[in-house]
């Protein structure tokens, strides 16, 4: 268990260098392994009861692993594996029905067991509806056990692993016991295995969390930040929230100083101020709902807005040269100063734009932040409507 889950949690990590898809095939490639072991191979336990790996080790690795997609990327990232599995099992399901008509068939020493396949896609889809549906509670029970054990985290965890287990046997189990006749002493013994298997994993968690990632994982505060880099999108703007800049602008840097691809970052300063003083703050908050939106809309697809700091906006674009990045922060401000919808008696706030890129600024998140924040304060002194790179603009 400890190898399997190991070499899950370091592709999990190495996300920032091939993307988070190398888990997700890994994912999906076991599940296939999951089922079939479920169904053929099991341990003997004391008292007569047996345990299948793949129910012990593989499932309850796979839901772990999801809920830690949750808890460090969010909701949308948990649910794609699912998401792929069920279309996956779906088109599975259709290819094994049309391989079972009658064709003309090359001679083979050993023929296409035709009806174990179709035996075996049936179980997988059943198992991957059975995962949609746990992936639809299991997240808000996560949540609300935080809530109840004082933000506990691997008593939040285990419970809800443990859960989420139970169900998927209680449902999962009649389809082995009644297709493929696997003795109810098995069903007993891969319940009572998965309990134990989701102890571990949550345990493993926490140890990850709070030695590779960093994050303080004991009860207060460490656990409210755990809560907060689950929230992605900031409430009053609808961008990344401030508590998601850190992780995701380290990681581009990372793939900029890997593959030599430039990174452009954006600090955009939005003067609130007349806003406030014929409308109020409310009337400003409204505002800056709408500058996020028009600075989304004048970006690329790949491009990430993120609320960095109070009324400033951080945009981070990789692949984007120096020059490119200055048109886009002009196009910024043409949407900006386009804005329809604004509150009665406002105009169009005043902007400022600081643009740095890698390598020109330097290869850390840190030189990044201080050429783009001293080229911010440097656009405000040139007037309103000022973007400021390696040049005036």
């Amino acid at each position: 268990m400890a190898v399997y889950f190991g070499l899950m949690l370091a592709l999990f990590r190495a996300r920032s260098l091939i993307g988070i898809g190398g888990l997700f095939c890994a994912l999906g490639v076991l599940h296939f392994a999951t089922v079939y072991l479920a169904t053929s191979f099991f341990f003997l336990l004391p008292f007569n009861l047996g345990a299948s790996p793949g129910s012990l080790v593989l499932y309850a690795g796979f839901m772990s692993m999801l809920l830690l997609i949750y808890i460090r990327d969010g909701l949308f990232s948990a649910r794609q594996p699912v998401y792929g599995l069920l279309l996956g099992s779906f088109l599975l399901t259709i290819v094994a029905a049309l391989l079972g008509f009658e064709h003309v068939r090359m001679p083979f020493n050993r023929p296409a067991d035709i009806s174990f396949l179709n035996q075996m896609t049936a179980l997988m889809l059943w198992g991957t509806l059975l995962l949609f549906v746990e992936c639809a509670f299991v997240f808000r029970l996560f949540e609300w056990l935080m809530e109840r054990t004082g933000r506990r985290l691997w008593l939040s965890l285990w419970i809800t692993l443990a859960a989420a287990c139970t169900f998927d046997q209680v449902f999962f189990f009649p389809a082995l016991y009644f297709g493929f006749g696997v003795p109810f002493a098995a069903g007993i013994g891969s319940l009572a295995g998965k309990i134990v298997a989701t102890a571990f994993y949550a345990g493993l968690i926490v140890l990850y969390l709070r030695y590779v990632e960093g994050i303080p994982t004991r009860r207060g505060r460490g656990a409210m930040r755990i809560a907060d880099t689950r929230r992605r999108h900031d409430p009053e703007t609808g961008v990344f929230h401030r508590a998601r800049f850190d992780l995701l602008a380290q990681d581009l840097v990372s793939i900029s100083t890997v593959t030599g691809r430039p990174l452009s970052l954006m600090l955009v300063d939005v003067d609130l101020s007349s806003a406030v003083a014929h409308a109020g703050q409310s009337a400003a908050r409204a505002v800056l709902r709408l500058v996020a939106q028009a600075t989304s809309e004048g970006l690329r697809v790949g491009d990430y807005v993120v609320r960095y700091d109070g009324d400033c906006f951080a945009v981070l674009a990789p692949g984007l040269p120096h020059h490119a990045a200055i048109q886009v922060a002009a196009a910024v401000h043409q949407r900006i100063d386009s804005i329809i919808g604004l509150p009665n008696g406002v105009g169009p706030p005043d902007i400022a734009i600081g643009v740095a890129t890698t390598s020109l600024d330097g290869e850390t998140l840190s030189a990044l932040l201080s050429a783009a924040d001293r080229r911010v304060a440097a656009a405000k002194t040139l007037g309103s409507g000022r973007t400021v790179g390696a040049f005036a603009a």
